[in-house]
């Protein structure tokens, strides 16, 4: 097995201080804490394939983001893959999460308190499109205010 570079990890632990990095590292912690809150009920049907999947979503785009694959591979746009991520998470979350809780809620406190992470994961991921559409705004924004070379500026 070959070390990682000392570059590598450092470029992780940097991106991971980031307002962004935190959000999607605390998306994915409240999305296991719903897991988990959602499983110990025994015999309660509660949607535990949307943290799920939001979990694989998420660990997939941080692995992307830490290491700057998105500035390497121009072939996907990784902010609108992340915004898409985002909108769905913050969307299915809070409805499931919702559903379950209003409809469960005499079933146990960890079925509530698992309820409860997935509707906090959900305004964090809400949290995260506003991020998100804030980067891509800014990013088109930085595009179109440069002027094409040989062109001048006109008053």
């Amino acid at each position: 097995m070959m070390a990682e570079p000392e570059g590598r990890v450092d470029m992780s632990i940097n991106y991971l201080k980031t307002r962004k990095g935190m959000t999607m590292a605390g998306e994915i912690v409240l999305c296991l804490f719903s897991i988990v809150g959602k499983t110990v009920p025994v015999n309660v049907g509660c949607y535990i394939i949307v943290p799920l999947a939001e979990i694989v979503l998420g660990i997939f785009m941080l692995i992307i983001f830490t290491r700057g694959l998105e500035k390497t591979s121009f072939e996907v746009h990784w902010l609108f893959c992340d915004l898409l991520r985002a909108v769905t998470g913050s969307v299915i979350l809070l409805m499931t999460s919702a559903n379950c809780f209003i409809h469960l809620i005499a079933k146990s406190a960890a079925l509530i308190t698992g309820e409860v992470f997935g509707l906090c994961a959900g305004c964090l991921f809400g949290y995260d499109v506003f991020l998100v559409y804030s980067m891509i705004k800014s990013k088109n924004m930085s595009t179109t205010d440069e002027v094409p070379p040989g062109q001048e500026e006109q008053s």
